[in-house]
């Protein structure tokens, strides 16, 4: 077995809401606001995925060996984004797919 170790930045926005993780399309946990979680995943060709409601993330592939670690780091368009409400209206409805994001470490 491998393992993804997934970092979710502590935000205002969403944050009594927890996030689904999913792995080649599958969900295989959650996490919470502020938190660190250690997943088990296949060795082998990967894709991970967060999402909330019908709004994801970009997907992030990658390859990884056994006894391996995938660190990632999860944060919202809020992060990015100082317009608010404006911004949470345009990435629900016209974004989704990039509501959340995924970054390596």
């Amino acid at each position: 077995m491998a393992n993804l170790e997934l970092f979710r930045v502590s935000e205002y926005a969403n944050r009594v809401r927890d996030i689904n993780v999913l792995v080649n399309g599958e969900v295989i946990g959650v996490i919470s606001n502020g938190e660190t979680k250690i997943f088990d995943i296949p060795e082998g060709d990967n894709q991970v995925q967060v999402k909330i409601d019908w709004c994801t993330s970009k997907p992030i592939s990658f390859n990884i060996g056994e006894n391996e670690t995938k660190r990632l780091t999860m944060s919202s368009f809020a992060k990015h984004n100082p317009l608010g409400t404006l911004a949470a209206i345009y990435y629900i409805t016209f974004a989704s797919n990039k509501y959340l994001q995924l970054e390596e470490q």
